[in-house]
């Protein structure tokens, strides 16, 4: 029933209380929550129509939180790929950036990044601006060659599901 508002007008226990007064539904039906629900009922009912508290919720910024956003800004695709079965903790990139930022709060991002990369945790890319050409299939060995490859591929999805 599109439009519907009936969800508004009482709160779940009422509906599948009167379903059972009605008739519509049995005793024996009735769900788990019910006679936990009649037993140990709610201080005030949760209707619709009530209004919200209005509290306010502060947010909470740690300065590690903003060192972080900025260090993986910075490091976009350079961070390497962190292993969860480890089990030494806090021996990913970010956290030993952020180790370092706590222990000396006076560090910038790249200085925490070149020294990162100096221990050889975060690796040096180099970024070209050489445009790769899409080849053509025109030719009969690229052509079958193109084909061994999604057959190749074919079979590894196979294989790895």
């Amino acid at each position: 029933m599109a439009g519907s508002r009936l969800e508004k007008l009482g709160t779940i226990f009422t509906r599948v209380n009167g379903l059972i007064k009605s008739g519509a539904m049995k005793i024996d039906d009735r769900p788990i929550w019910y006679d936990v629900y009649r037993a140990f009922p709610p201080e005030s009912e949760p209707h619709y129509a009530k209004p919200s508290q209005s509290i306010k919720i502060p947010d909470i910024y740690y300065p590690e939180d903003v060192f972080r956003a900025k260090f993986h800004k910075e490091t976009r695709g350079q961070l390497p790929a962190i292993n969860l079965q480890e089990t030494q903790q806090n021996q990913n990139a970010t956290s030993l950036a952020v180790n370092m930022v706590v222990a000396d709060p006076s560090l910038s991002v790249n200085q925490v990044i070149d020294t990162l990369k100096k221990n050889n945790v975060l690796q040096v890319y180099k970024t070209t601006s050489k445009r790769v050409e899409p080849t053509t299939i025109n030719d009969s060995t690229n052509k079958s060659d193109f084909n061994e490859t999604n057959v190749h591929t074919k079979e590894t999805n196979v294989h790895s599901s």
